[in-house]
């Protein structure tokens, strides 16, 4: 792979990653000392040792909340190490291991912190991250799915913006995902795991229960509309970038997002994917929607057609709100434009999660 690809990964995900986590300073270097993408997992990882032998020297000088937003920031660059490493699978699950593990070892200096969970549900182990806003007797709380490539770990600067906003998160790994991907791969029924979590949050006295939504980000966005029509305790749901279905799409999907589908089933061949993942369908679902919907989308997006959002949104006729939100330069997610459209689907859970 020739630096030529390196380019294309950047242009594409840059904004995703900045808007994540990675430095823009970090990210001019990758650019500058990336040649082929042999390059990338090791420098990347690199960059990780750097912050956490940073998180270590603040730990140890006493300055905890520097310490984990160092390791936090470490945990993001083993998440981009990985990110499309699915030929050399030993490297992506060494880099989603040393992520969970370097987050894990800031998640308790965070401000404020995030407390490590992990609920049974049939025979497998749902993990993640509760945080929640101090202050807050009985708070509500947004349910935070990740898309394809993306992890609970990678939500921590979205979560600062619900807890600004007196809203505790959950950020979870379900099927195919993160930790989980190690038990199960993609599977059609991702809503009941996302049940199996509101029904955990029932239980503790710090979540109102009553007061509780969800957000999914592109193929996540798919879970969280299938999961608000699945779950009625779900008053409000966000799709930011939304994936109707995978099977419209899939003759003129990108190689790399073919391979991450093709990895994320565990399925040996593009054509033995592409037949796993006729279950990633919304048909007959966004009807049963009866909660305050939110679609945001990119009309650039080159990943998910921005059609796929629109039915979405049009057939969300029970949703006692709907609102769509197309952004005419946004690409996929709107992630070159991260600072202007990640706030309002922290406001629109804010505000729909207080409404009577």
């Amino acid at each position: 792979m020739t630096a030529d690809f390196v380019e294309e990964i950047l242009r594409t995900s840059e904004g995703r990653m900045i808007g994540d986590g990675l430095h823009w300073v970090d990210v001019q270097e990758i650019r500058a000392r990336c040649r082929t993408y042999d390059d990338w997992y090791p420098l990347l990882t690199e960059i990780a040792d750097r912050y956490e032998r940073l998180g270590v020297e603040a730990l140890e000088a006493g300055h905890g909340v520097t310490a984990g937003e160092h390791f936090w920031r470490a945990s993001m660059y083993c998440h981009y190490a990985q990110f499309y490493a699915h030929q050399t699978p030993a490297l992506r699950e060494a880099g989603q291991r040393r992520k969970v593990a370097l987050y894990g070892r800031g998640a308790p200096l965070f401000v404020p912190p995030a407390e490590r969970v992990e609920i049974p549900f049939e025979g497998f182990t749902v993990p993640g991250w509760l945080r929640r806003p101090p202050g807050v007797r009985r708070a509500p709380c947004a349910i935070l799915i990740g898309g394809l490539e993306s992890t609970k770990e990678e939500s921590y600067l979205f979560e600062n913006m619900c807890l600004a906003r007196g809203v505790a998160t959950f950020a979870f790994d379900g099927p195919g995902q993160g930790e989980m991907w190690f038990e199960t791969p993609i599977r059609g029924d991702f809503e009941r795991f996302t049940s199996a979590v509101v029904d955990w949050l029932a239980t503790r006295p710090e979540i109102d229960p009553g007061r509780l939504g969800v957000l999914g980000r592109s193929l996540g966005g798919h879970y969280a509309a299938k999961s608000a029509a699945h779950d009625r305790r779900l008053r409000s749901a966000v799709c930011w970038g939304a994936l109707y279905d995978v099977g419209s799409c899939w003759d003129s999907m990108h190689f790399l997002l073919k391979e991450g589908f093709r990895y994320c089933a565990r399925r040996p061949t593009f054509e033995d994917a592409r037949r796993h993942l006729e279950c990633i369908d919304l048909r007959g679902w966004p009807e049963r929607i009866e909660g305050a919907l939110y679609v945001q989308h990119g009309a650039r997006d080159d990943l998910i057609p921005v059609a796929q959002a629109e039915r979405l949104a049009r057939e969300a006729t029970r949703a006692r709100r709907v609102v769509l939100h197309v952004e005419p330069e946004g690409n996929h997610c709107c992630h070159n434009l991260y600072h202007l459209t990640r706030a309002p689907m922290a406001d629109f859970l804010a505000d729909t999660l207080s409404e009577p």
